[in-house]
């Protein structure tokens, strides 16, 4: 008896903690142009982010959702899905917010509890309709009738009612990038693939929206992968069509017209190895083709963030065999992606080429201004292969590694 009475008493608490949160401020039915969503105990966050819109101009409600228990702010609302989706990019634009989307809504409250009076729907524009001579009493009177057949309406179009609006011609792709320790927004660099082709799709910045083509591939699955060197390498897999497989994921959201993908980054610690895939040489030479820069300008940001950084710069081939190197004429040459520039050729092992080849990623980071005394290099020659040297892998063999010796 005790537990019933126990159970009942909890179950009696959240009802009474939901009304409290749902009575007061319930959103009517309609569409709504969202601009954020916060927990029901976090109301004042909400009022808070209202008066800021105000103050900037643009007129904002907010109002809870009984069933998603959470507090919605708006900066308009529609009475029809079509005219909702047409005004995303609009508001997008007019409110600075990238993640405003459409969320359509059925009131839970009882017809005889409501007070349709009450309510000032905020157009796009920021007007509000008020209602004061007995003429306007009149209009407004049909205006409520309309509003009841228009949630009729909803409801007859929507066997989900609140099922965000999404791929409506477009899809767009959100990348949110956190620093893991501090929880700060960082912007660096992703690649979008098409998973079943291993096709790149898009490389774009974290902190902003695009719109996503679709894959070729039959199983549309996409995976976004982070392509920034001073950061541990994450990736995560969805399918275009269908990006929410589960409603509880923590690192994907589906809202509107756009899918947001949600990383918190860790920065690469002492030990760890980075892979310079994007740093190419000539055949026989420690001279490096010029689609190199980028990525050698991320080893140079890594180690202007982090100045206490120090380094080991790796070389490797593919198999044994000596041979001739084409290598910098001296010290002073700076050709460094420049096969027909005055350098000099020499004969050489597979071990004396790969330490020419990290001797130069060594001297262009010194050309952009890093000290010799933070990085050291070392040649493997083909001691350390990935890959049989015969192998379709082969050319993987061939590469420059950076590790991490100091933080």
């Amino acid at each position: 008896m005790k537990k019933i009475l126990l159970v009942a008493s909890f179950i009696a608490c959240i009802t009474t903690n939901l009304t409290a949160n749902s009575a007061t401020k319930e959103l009517p039915s309609g569409y709504f142009m969202v601009l954020a969503a916060y927990a029901p105990s976090a109301e004042s966050y909400a009022i808070r982010y209202v008066n800021h819109l105000k103050e900037n101009g643009i007129e904002a409600n907010y109002g809870f959702s009984n069933s998603k228990n959470l507090i919605f702010v708006y900066s308009a609302t529609y009475t029809s899905r079509s005219e909702a989706i047409s005004a995303i990019n609009s508001e997008r634009k007019r409110t600075g917010e990238p993640k405003a989307w459409v969320y359509s809504y059925k009131s839970q409250t009882l017809v005889n509890e409501e007070k349709p009076e009450d309510v000032q729907p905020i157009l796009p524009n920021g007007d509000t309709k008020e209602t004061n001579t007995e003429e306007e009493q009149i209009i407004k009177t049909d205006t409520v009738q309309t509003e009841e057949t228009e949630a009729t309406e909803i409801e007859e179009e929507d066997s989900n009612d609140e099922t965000p609006i999404s791929h409506q011609g477009k899809t767009y792709l959100f990348i949110e990038a956190y620093d893991a320790k501090s929880g700060k927004p960082i912007v660096i660099d992703f690649n979008v693939i098409d998973l079943a082709r291993q096709k790149l799709i898009a490389t774009a910045p974290s902190q902003g929206s695009f719109e996503l083509a679709e894959p070729t591939s039959a199983s549309k699955m996409i995976q976004v992968q982070s392509n920034d060197i001073g950061w541990q390498k994450q990736s995560f897999d969805f399918k275009y069509y269908e990006p929410v497989t589960d409603p509880m994921s923590i690192f994907l959201d589906n809202l509107g017209d756009t899918t947001f993908v949600k990383f918190e980054m860790n920065p690469i610690r002492k030990g760890e190895v980075i892979v310079l895939y994007q740093v190419f040489f000539y055949k026989d030479a420690a001279i490096m083709m010029s689609k190199s820069g980028y990525e050698l300008d991320q080893v140079v940001e890594l180690m202007e963030s982090n100045p206490k950084l120090k380094i080991a710069i790796h070389g490797h081939t593919n198999g044994k065999a000596a041979g001739k190197i084409i290598a910098l004429k001296d010290q002073e040459d700076i050709d460094f992606f420049n096969i027909n520039g005055d350098h000099r050729e020499l004969e050489g092992t597979a071990v004396k080429l790969s330490t020419e080849r990290a001797g130069i990623v060594g001297r262009y980071l010194e050309s952009k201004g890093i000290s010799t005394d933070r990085y050291e290099v070392k040649g493997w020659g083909g001691k350390k292969m990935l890959y049989d040297k015969h192998s379709k892998q082969a050319k993987y063999n061939v590469r420059v590694e950076i590790e991490v010796v100091e933080e």
